[in-house]
């Protein structure tokens, strides 16, 4: 496969070039800009909905010209850690070039995992970033992941992996890879009840502590449906942070929930972008 075409234009955001352009620069929009962004959290529901906290995310950091991006798997098509082996994706917005060769230093260091189309037939978390990115840094190219029911060991090996690699490219270029983690976080629970957990998960977050994180998921049963690129991208941070004997920080940058649009409260998906930077 060379190419990834859109799956959710039309639906999950315009179809249209010039309709997408101004939706996304209506949402590109902060009044908080961080130096020395290692990874954001964004959501992936309709632009309508989470729009406007993606693009808030974004617009507070500076997108570098190679992007990992991990999301979850909502179809449970293909392996647990699917990279995708297209050269490139479009949107209406054109053309974004995958780094293969960064895809193919992730399989060299996990044999876990394979390069697989499948998983993404009909996602939509990691198809909805593209346009972000793209409006954000025409140059950048992508690593496409998708991520689902990995355990806690291969959780930090992916993590370790992942900085490893952000290092070495960091060396190369000057110029420090960005992760982008994929996710909504409550979903169908009124908008007190979900703002309550994710505000423990994100507590979690802000602490960097990826077993925390988890428990903190399981025992307070919160339905975010991007554990994994979360997870995984926590554990990058710490291995990153370890290596270059500097701290990491955490900043929620917008918070939100689908009532907001629709009106109703009582059961709601909620939304949030956060940065995490040294």
């Amino acid at each position: 496969m060379d190419v990834r075409n859109p799956v959710v234009a039309g639906r999950f955001y315009p179809a249209d070039r010039v309709s997408l352009q101004e939706e996304l620069k209506s949402y590109l929009v902060t009044k908080t800009k961080i130096k020395n962004a290692f990874a954001i959290i964004a959501p992936h529901a309709g632009y309508v909905y989470s729009g406007k906290t993606a693009g808030a995310t974004y617009a507070s950091v500076d997108v570098p010209e190679l992007v990992i991006v991990m999301c979850p798997n909502h179809t449970g098509l293909g392996y647990p850690i699917s990279l995708h082996p297209a050269q490139s994706w479009t949107t209406p917005l054109g053309s974004i070039d995958v780094d293969t060769a960064i895809l193919k230093k992730i399989k060299g260091k996990l044999p876990q995992a394979e390069f697989d189309a499948s998983a993404q037939l009909k996602e939509h978390s990691l198809e909805v970033q593209v346009p972000f990115i793209q409006m954000c840094n025409p140059k950048a190219k992508i690593v496409p992941m998708t991520l689902a029911n990995m355990p806690f060991d291969i959780i930090q090996k992916l993590g370790a992996v992942l900085s490893e690699i952000i290092i070495d490219e960091e060396s190369r270029t000057g110029s420090r890879p960005l992760i982008v983690a994929s996710s909504d976080m409550t979903h169908f629970e009124s908008a007190k009840s979900a703002r309550t957990k994710d505000m423990l998960a994100i507590e979690q977050i802000k602490k960097f502590s990826t077993k925390g994180f988890l428990e903190t998921i399981e025992v307070h049963d919160i339905t975010l449906c991007g554990l994994y690129p979360i997870s995984v991208t926590l554990e990058a941070c710490n291995n990153y942070a370890k290596a270059k004997g500097v701290p990491m920080y955490a900043n929620l940058i917008d918070y939100t929930n689908s009532g907001a649009v629709t009106g109703d409260d009582s059961d709601v998906v909620a939304y949030a972008g956060l940065v995490l930077h040294n």
